[in-house]
């Protein structure tokens, strides 16, 4: 496996991006074509699904220029799997707003598998 808290950054710059072709660049670079992404409520199938959860929460949070993801350098795993923290962070105050954990499953070329997000608050 390579720079897990490398993995972690990449992942979290995906949810920060403003481009939606390099969005869609950057799921085919981190996910296999078959990934799931799942929360506590919902779940999401491919590439296009992915594509449009992550373009909803970059509209919701991060367009109206209020909040950016910053991933947390705690990245660790094994046997193909990785956990790290993410933090949203309001851009005027630099207060952390919330707190989420993903476990991610990583496939025989270190694509995501699954990726299973939880918030802590």
């Amino acid at each position: 496996m390579s720079d897990l808290n490398d993995l972690a950054r990449r992942y979290i710059e995906l949810w920060n991006e403003p481009d939606a072709e390099r969005r869609r660049h950057a799921i085919s670079d981190l996910f296999a074509p078959d990934a799931a992404h799942y929360t506590p409520t919902r779940e999401f199938h491919g590439h296009t699904e992915l594509e449009a959860r992550v373009t909803t929460a970059h509209e919701q949070w991060v367009e109206p220029g209020e909040y950016v993801f910053r991933s947390v350098p705690n990245a660790n795993g094994h046997h193909d799997t990785v956990r790290f923290n993410w933090e949203m962070v309001r851009l005027d105050s630099g207060k952390v707003e919330s707190v989420g954990f993903d476990f991610l499953v990583l496939d025989e070329n270190g694509l995501i598998r699954s990726d299973h997000q939880f918030l802590d608050r």
